[in-house]
């Protein structure tokens, strides 16, 4: 695998401060710029130091497993086995995918000092979520990575940090260029792959049927119907795709490069991820963000400010 090299650097940390030595990293990258590569050579690194040592990789969401288990499943031939629900792997397993769910229930059948705990998306566990901290305290050695902003729990959680910002991804070409634009109101211009965030599930039934083509998806769907509908977007079969909190994490669409926020938002870390969905970078792309709300607008300005300016 050819890595950038800030990921080389961020490999760099994860080995002196959590491999090598007891301690927890964090990595901070923005969307798009390449955090799951680096969890899985953490991870093979990791296996290599002994035969006794096994990884375990936390994720919040169940279809984030699928992704961590391809990525990794053409890199080793080490079996890779899942900790989720009925699912269950055998002590010959070193690589083991877990939800958050199914880990805190199972903490004990793994070895406090040979285990290496990976959790992606990390924003979602702090100091906050006491039934996370079961799970952090659980393991000696640790690796965190996010690809939005960090809060004050998480850095409190992790001493060795290191930050990418979404300025030198830009310049050094890892993702696009961007603008964000104020809207009076929602006017999504005759594009393919346009992505529309609005407020509610019921908002996004409704606001597709208000334009051509175009459909929505979300979590009063089933899955199958979620994946059809976002495969025909994809395919360029619709144009306007409508969500309300779906397709924010560990989802690529290089084709994306226009996306509307059309409701109130005050979460900075929700701002960064809907960023992030038109981040991922094509030849000649420039994507544009558009806003239909002053406090949105706000929020998205001060997640872009957070990407830059890093951990204080």
């Amino acid at each position: 695998m050819i890595l950038w090299e800030h990921q080389r650097q961020a490999l760099d940390l994860i080995d002196k401060s959590s491999l090598r030595m007891p301690g927890r990293a964090l990595v901070i990258l923005p969307p798009g710029a390449g955090k799951s590569e680096i969890a899985c050579q953490a991870v093979l690194t990791w296996l290599r130091l002994s035969p006794r040592h096994r990884a375990v990789v936390c994720v919040p969401a169940k279809r984030l497993l699928g992704q961590f288990y391809q990525r990794l499943a053409v890199l080793t031939r080490e079996p890779i086995a899942f900790e989720q629900a009925a699912r269950r792997p055998t002590s010959a397993h070193r690589i083991i995918l877990a939800s958050q769910l199914s880990l805190i229930g199972r903490l004990a059948n793994y070895s406090s000092t040979e285990t290496l705990l990976v959790i992606d998306e990390v924003h979602h566990s702090n100091y906050d979520a006491p039934q996370f901290m079961r799970v952090m305290s659980r393991f000696v050695r640790s690796v965190g990575l996010s690809a939005t902003p960090w809060t004050d729990g998480i850095c409190a959680m992790f001493r060795n940090i290191y930050f990418y910002s979404l300025s030198n991804a830009i310049n050094e070409k890892i993702v696009c260029p961007f603008e964000i634009r104020m809207a009076s109101a929602l006017n999504p211009a005759d594009d393919y792959h346009t992505l529309v965030f609005v407020s509610s599930n019921a908002e996004a039934k409704r606001k597709a049927t208000e334009f051509a083509s175009a459909d929505w998806i979300g979590h009063t769907r089933d899955d199958g119907k979620n994946l059809s509908v976002i495969s025909r977007w994809r395919k360029r079969q619709i144009k306007i795709l409508f969500s309300n909190r779906m397709l924010l994490e560990g989802y690529d669409t290089p084709e994306t490069s226009t996306v509307w926020i059309d409701h109130r938002l005050d979460s900075v870390v929700m701002c960064a991820q809907i960023l992030g969905r038109a981040l991922r970078y094509r030849p000649q792309k420039k994507a544009v963000i558009y806003v239909t709300n002053a406090c949105t607008l706000s929020s998205v300005n001060e997640a872009v400010r957070l990407m830059d300016s890093g951990p204080t």
